[in-house]
């Protein structure tokens, strides 16, 4: 919880320099660029929540060899997929400028931005496995080292370059790029030193002969069936937050606005309730990984428990800290006085929305990706029929998000009894990859 403070932290900070310069183009421009990448990040989450259900697994069997090679399946595609997006950064631009309604300027600048940034994807997605790994073996400490080195340092460099050395977009995306790689070389050098140097080691094959045993093209193709599962599920996530907007753009521009305060909400809750999550990821792993079905149920009581206490805490301070949460959002006032009939739905969100969370970090950890992925089509389905058949307006929209929220956390509870399946001894299951069921 601590460490994923930092992550919305840079992208704020990142805006707020750029709203320092002469013109309002330059935050424009950055925003753009931060929206590709985003995508990407976002899009290509399995490598971290993937590799940390595997890794969880493994560490519950205590098979330090097998989570070594998984951790080097992961690095070899993270590496592999970040080259795929550098060469292919002409494409990346043409595609975002065809997305987005913007000036010329604005254009040229996020184009300056992507086409510096994009050298820090290959280690951005590398750190993404690195951190799934050390989530995975209860590293906690570790992974809160890498997050708050990485966003520190691109804090830190972000505001010399912009503020010490004068540069615009070139400077925020350059300290991406500086504190990705950074990031990568110290957690690899700590990953490699808590396991004695033998995780480099594998990088050999067994017997000095033929292909390492890592490169196994069968647990190649059992991690992209859970990565895609994973993927299905984060473009359906995106999706439902894009058609909410959508619905309340047809109704004005303050319905839109009321709705993107909404959802910017909506993901700073995430990021404070996450780490139960994560932390449910790494010890429902484990438990899978020893075949303990008493201990499971103990650490789903339990992360669920505290996830809902939290909960309940920041539901209440939403409800009586509208009027300060509302000036952090926004200085219009036109803005702030049109909120105060729907802040009910805003209150609501971290209840509504932790036992979502707390079934994705579950379900994650018992690498069950096919039921992540189907229970996500049912709510989305249920939510694309909320939202064009309700009669409601605004509060319609919102509440039909709410409901969305529930249905997401109820839906993967009913599939509940995949994850104790995996955890019952004698249960077939595939470390390498396996989607779950």
């Amino acid at each position: 919880m601590l460490s994923n403070i930092t992550v919305p932290l840079v992208g704020a900070v990142d805006v707020a320099m750029m709203g320092r310069l002469d013109d309002p183009v330059f935050i424009g421009g950055v925003g753009l660029g931060m929206l590709v990448f985003n995508f990407i990040y976002f899009g290509l989450g399995f490598l971290r929540m993937g590799t940390t259900g595997l890794v969880a697994q493994n560490f519950g069997r205590r098979a330090d060899r097998e989570t070594g090679h998984i951790l080097l399946r992961g690095l070899s595609l993270a590496f592999g997929l970040g080259l795929i997006f550098i060469v292919a950064q002409p494409l990346v631009t043409d595609i975002a400028a065809a997305s987005f309604s913007a000036s010329a300027k604005a254009e040229d600048l996020m184009t300056d931005y992507i086409a510096i940034r994009i050298f820090a994807v290959p280690a951005a997605l590398a750190n993404m496995v690195l951190l799934g790994g050390l989530y995975g073996r209860q590293q906690m400490r570790d992974g809160m080292a890498l997050l708050l080195l990485v966003n520190g340092m691109n804090l830190t460099l972000g505001l010399l370059f912009v503020m010490g050395m004068e540069m615009t977009v070139d400077g925020v995306a350059l300290a991406s790029v500086v504190a990705q790689w950074v990031g990568f070389a110290f957690i690899l050098w700590r990953t490699n030193r808590s396991w004695s140097g033998r995780l480099l080691l594998l990088l050999s094959p067994q017997g000095g002969e033929g292909f390492p045993d890592w490169a196994d093209f069968s647990a190649y193709k059992s991690f992209f069936r859970l990565g895609r599962d994973i993927f299905l599920r984060t473009i359906l996530l995106i999706g439902c937050e894009a058609l909410l907007l959508n619905q309340a753009a047809k109704m004005d521009d303050l319905a839109l606005a009321l709705c993107q305060i909404m959802l910017s909400l909506f993901g700073m809750i995430a990021f404070a309730i996450d780490g139960f999550a994560h932390a449910a990821e790494a010890l429902v792993g484990e438990a899978v990984g020893r075949k303990n079905p008493k201990m499971l149920s103990t650490i789903i009581h339990r992360t669920n428990l505290l996830a809902g206490l939290m909960a309940v805490l920041l539901s209440g301070l939403l409800w009586i800290g509208e009027k300060p949460v509302m000036a952090m959002m926004t200085a219009q006032g036109t803005l702030i006085a049109a909120m105060q009939p729907f802040w009910i739905w805003v209150a609501l969100l971290p209840l509504a929305s932790f036992l979502a969370f707390q079934m994705d970090g579950i379900f994650v950890g018992a690498t069950c990706g096919r039921q992540m992925r189907n229970a996500m089509i049912f709510s989305s389905a249920c939510f694309t029929i909320m939202l064009v058949t309700q009669p409601f307006g605004l509060a319609g929209l919102m509440a039909s998000f709410v409901i969305y929220l529930v249905v997401r956390g109820l839906s993967l509870w009913m599939l509940l009894g995949h994850v104790t399946a995996q955890a019952t001894p004698g249960s077939h299951q595939l470390t390498s990859g396996s989607s779950g069921g």
